[in-house]
């Protein structure tokens, strides 16, 4: 096999997303419509690696027989998968999607509890992944058990193995992070703005943060604005991307989609403004579909066209 992404999902998930007209807190309702996926933020990223032809690897911790679902949703998708198997049950999260109210609501269990042993098992799974790896994404929320610095930790020997990475997480396993200096990072405005300890309300202060994380040592850093695009910045090229409008079913794994596009043009050494275009052409087609990472050939030739780039060299 040739040298694959590798994506850690340490807390992967079944995505179980409903579809429930006019929803209102304390009310019983059936859904309209009910969709099931194998999911989790490296997951997702794996997935769209998988449809655009881009060899990939999802590893993390799973157990029981959720975890025994995702791995077949897996199988069924074709993405290659090698997890540390533990003994708790992986998690189920739910979305609510009304149409009606055009409002999103996300109920995420915390999922399994992983031991001291689980740990040690997955750092040994992790190295030997790591030897046939170009680039490791590390994405979504850490496992309980697991303690703040294991990100970091993770990050570092990758370094070690000069593995790229990509680090795409929040709270405190992100501030830890963030000091081992990570390839790349992708926080969206929000993220951003916890990151630096700031709010950040106007574009100028927008681009001032991409300049202060490189600055901080990150060598790509990208900043995503849902609808309003992406700031990238590498150094030397600091490229604003805008996707066209399009009919959002759910943003839900834009983020994710992301990465995946903005990877897979990497891999294959295109500039950073292509590289950037494919990124935001895919999280916009991502939102077209209600199971994130499910996005087709045909939405995606056609965004990929209309999405507006703008290079703002280094400044």
């Amino acid at each position: 096999m040739k040298p694959y992404v590798l994506t850690v999902t340490l807390n992967p998930a079944i995505d179980k997303t409903a579809i429930v007209s006019n929803f209102k807190i304390g009310k019983d309702f059936r859904e309209n419509a009910l969709f099931l996926a194998a999911g989790g933020k490296g997951i997702n990223v794996s997935r769209v690696l998988q449809r655009l032809s881009k060899p990939t690897v999802a590893t993390g911790f799973i157990g029981g027989p959720n975890g025994e679902y995702l791995k077949k949703h897996l199988d069924d998708e074709r993405i290659k998968h090698d997890f540390c198997r533990i003994m708790d049950n992986a998690r189920t999260s739910l979305t609510i999607i009304d149409p009606a109210l055009n409002t999103i609501t996300r109920v995420l269990e915390r999922g399994p509890v992983v031991t001291k042993k689980d740990l040690d098992s997955f750092r040994r799974k992790y190295l030997k992944l790591l030897k046939e790896s170009c680039y490791v994404v590390f994405s979504g929320r850490n496992v309980p058990g697991a303690p703040d610095s294991f990100y970091s930790e993770l990050i570092t020997i990758a370094k070690k193995n000069s593995v790229n990475t990509v680090f795409d997480t929040s709270g405190k396993p992100y501030e830890l992070g963030l000091k081992r200096k990570p390839f790349m990072v992708k926080p969206n405005l929000k993220e951003a703005e916890q990151a630096l300890g700031k709010k950040l309300p106007s574009f100028s202060q927008v681009k001032q943060a991409a300049r202060d994380l490189h600055r901080f040592g990150i060598m790509i850093v990208a900043i995503t604005m849902g609808s309003r695009g992406a700031l990238v910045f590498n150094g030397k090229e600091m490229i604003m991307a805008t996707p066209p409008k399009v009919n959002r079913l759910s943003p839900v794994g834009c983020g994710d989609a992301f990465i995946g596009g903005f990877i897979a043009y990497c891999i294959n050494n295109r500039s950073l403004a292509d590289c950037v275009r494919m990124a935001v052409a895919c999280g916009a087609a991502n939102t077209l579909h209600i199971n994130p990472g499910f996005i087709k050939p045909a939405d995606l030739k056609r965004i990929y066209k209309e999405v507006k780039i703008k290079n703002l060299g280094s400044r």
